[in-house]
């Protein structure tokens, strides 16, 4: 399932989130044009090991590694990486931004990937492979959306085999299915003790730990206007 858009009108315009959207283009070029790319992006990247033992990169890299926690989240591996991030972001994040006001909604995505960060050190504390990506912050925003607004329709996209299908469905079924999928998935290589031999693919408990701070944090991060809304907002088709 690809969403598209929410049925749901916003009541004023997005710019944080478009602003997240502008910044994580822009430093996915300055990757491209980086004359080693590869090390560009290792620079930025939070690697377990060195937030576990404190080790500091040279430059480019943050003075502080605990900085990359930050950076990592503009880093991304390839365009569909981008793509896909940006997307969901622009589905989901214009309501969260609404709900929080620009500033709030800002610290809510940047605090979300940072602690779904902290969650992949913490399943993989030994770890020398970077990661990268604002899945984690994102996941906090499906998370935030999923708890406020779970009726709302998304506009969506479904292939069945090369037919596209253009159907409306819950934010509910769409946040939840890819829950699911990630806490699967994530768990299931822990129980199966794979989680240690991977030397990159997806980070799920960054997902997983990104998803559970939007849904813990957005009470604390949305606005008494923000609050006042949501109701009538979440009923719109």
């Amino acid at each position: 399932m690809i969403p598209l858009g929410q049925v749901a009108r916003v009541p004023a315009f997005p710019w944080m989130t478009y602003l997240l959207i502008v910044a994580n283009v822009v430093a996915f070029l300055a990757e491209l044009r980086s004359p080693d790319p590869d090390r560009f992006v290792a620079a930025f990247a939070t690697i377990p090991y060195d937030i576990e033992h404190h080790i500091g990169l040279a430059a480019p890299s943050p003075p502080d590694p605990y900085l990359t926690l930050i950076t990592a989240q503009f880093m991304h591996a390839s365009w569909w990486h981008l793509g896909s991030n940006m997307l969901f972001l622009f589905v989901f994040g214009p309501m969260i931004e609404y709900l929080c006001g620009p500033i709030r909604y800002l610290v809510l995505y940047l605090v979300c990937g940072v602690i779904g960060n902290l969650a992949q050190v913490a399943i993989m504390p030994g770890s020398h492979v970077p990661s990268i990506g604002a899945s984690g912050a994102i996941a906090g925003i499906l998370g935030a959306y999923l708890v406020n607004f779970p009726i709302n329709r998304i506009n969506t996209l479904i292939l069945i085999v090369v037919i596209p299908l253009f159907v409306r469905l819950p934010a509910m079924l769409i946040i939840g299915l890819w829950a699911v999928a990630q806490f699967f998935d994530g768990f299931g290589a822990v129980a199966g003790n794979t989680i240690a031999s991977q030397g990159g693919g997806v980070a799920y408990f960054t997902h997983i730990g990104g998803f559970l701070a939007g849904v813990i944090l957005i009470g604390l991060f949305s606005t008494p206007l923000g609050r006042s809304a949501h109701l009538q907002v979440s009923f719109v088709r």
